[in-house]
């Protein structure tokens, strides 16, 4: 199994415990990492996830995402096919450009999951790729190793 993390997912640890599902969230990608450690899962680093990152002001999330993503087996860069694509879906399915190059990045990387903390990502996207959030993750992951 393969999945694309977001940046949204990869800094939830360092959001509010006390809010909604942060904490829960958090846990599953505790969980995640350990899948990937012990090679149970694989993960993929792209472009468009180091340029959001080196975006980040906070110098500890910055460095705790790029600890996470050194265990990516794969990477995917942005090339004019992706920013097409990404561009259709910003017009299509009203995405941000940043999230429309996240999705199309994964989809090039052919992913089998897309997890991410951004309700909106999941609600708005309709295509091919399991765009799902943490705790539908633990779900997913549940049924597909029975």
């Amino acid at each position: 199994m393969i999945a694309y993390l977001d940046n949204s997912f990869l800094n939830r640890p360092f959001d509010d415990p006390e809010i909604g599902t942060n904490k829960l969230d958090s846990e599953v990608l505790s969980f995640i990492i350990q899948l990937v450690g012990s090679g149970q899962l694989n993960i993929v680093n792209s472009s468009v996830i180091e340029y959001e990152n080196s975006l980040n002001s906070i110098a500890e999330r910055r460095m705790f995402v790029k600890e996470v993503l050194k265990q990516a087996k794969s990477y995917q860069n942005v090339n004019e096919r992706i920013k097409g694509r990404a561009d259709n879906l910003v017009t299509e399915m009203k995405l941000s450009p940043i999230d429309a190059l996240h999705i199309v990045a994964a989809e090039e990387a052919k992913v089998d999951l897309f997890i991410t903390c951004d309700y909106n990502i999941v609600k708005k996207y309709k295509g091919k790729l399991k765009v799902i959030n943490p705790l539908e993750f633990l779900n997913y992951y549940e049924y597909a190793n029975k």
